[in-house]
Formats: C-alpha cells, structure tokens, sequence
C-alpha cells in the first residue's frame, strides 16, 4: 500500500489531479485502518470480541474511498472494482464456511472483518488474497503451536484470532503479491 500511495503522489506532482485526489483517498484508506486495525488489535486480545461499531463502519469508511481510487486511477476501473468487491465477499464467506466447519470456534466478528480485509487485500490482486489469508494462518498457527509447546495452551484453548487477521493484512498490504 505504501508502493501504491508513492507512485500516486509521484503521478500528482508531475501534474495528474486524479492521482493527487487518489492519493488522498489512498492516505486515508491507509491511516484510516491502520487506526482500526490498532483499535481492533487491543479489543480482541483483551476481550475476544471484535465490535461492530468499528468493523461496520470500516466497509464504508475503507471500500468507498478505495473504490474512488480504482475509478481515479484505474485502465480497467470496472474490472478493478468487481474484483476488489469479489474479494471481499469471497474471504467473508470463507471464513462464515471456517465457522461452520469449527463449530463456532470463530467468531461472528472474524467473519465481519474479514470481508473488509478481503476487500483491501484483493484491491491489489487476487493473488494477494491468497499471501494474505496465507500469512494469517501461518502467524495464528505458529502462535498457537508455541503456546502449546509451552505449556500455556491445551489444543482447545481459544485465541484470539482477529490479531493474526489484521498482522497478517498488514504485511500483505505493505508487501503484496501482485
């Protein structure tokens, strides 16, 4: 995201008002969940719950700027747009399927915020849905296997899975695959 928000800024001051209002757009779709995601992060480790008052608002507060984004600056805005929305939808329902299959083990506001993160993680490409969704299973995994390792967890002890979500976005969104 941080590559992104350069080379907008770069296209703006060599002239392009649509990239200069892009990069706008992009800064505050970047601060805006970095806030969140921070926010969300202290909840959930405290209190195993994601609220709703933060997540919903974030499908508005995050998807519409992005999506004045892909229209400022996208060859193929439509197409951009349809697969940044399809991500979305695609890891929320995902992660609704991982509710099920787990017997509720994941939460309702896992589900909620992974729509939100699809739509971020898929503005870059598909691909970088699949490293981000990687990188969140890999970091929950391997925290979880050294809880168990250390005699701090049993297998059916519950973490807190929305932090591994958000860290996982996170270097997704810095590093994506595209």
């Amino acid at each position: 995201m941080a590559h992104e928000l350069y080379q907008l800024l770069a296209h703006a001051l060599a002239g392009s008002w649509q990239s200069g209002l892009a990069a706008l757009l992009m800064g505050w779709v970047a601060g805006y969940y970095l806030l969140c995601a921070t926010r969300l992060w202290i909840i959930d480790a405290r209190e195993h719950r994601l609220p709703d008052r933060i997540v919903l608002p974030m499908y508005a507060l995050v998807g519409l700027p992005l999506l004045g984004v892909i229209l400022l600056t996208a060859p193929d805005s439509f197409e951009t747009a349809r697969q940044t929305a399809y991500s979305g939808v695609i890891m929320g329902g995902f992660y609704w399927v991982m509710r099920l299959a787990s017997g509720g083990a994941l939460g309702l506001g896992d589900i909620k915020l992974a729509g939100v993160l699809g739509l971020l993680l898929g503005y870059f490409s598909p691909l970088n849905l699949l490293w981000g969704n990687l990188l969140i299973f890999l970091l929950g995994g391997l925290y979880s296997l050294a809880l168990i390792l250390t005699g701090r967890a049993q297998a059916r002890t519950h973490i807190a899975f929305g932090p591994f979500m958000l860290l996982g976005t996170t270097i997704a969104l810095l590093f994506p695959a595209t």
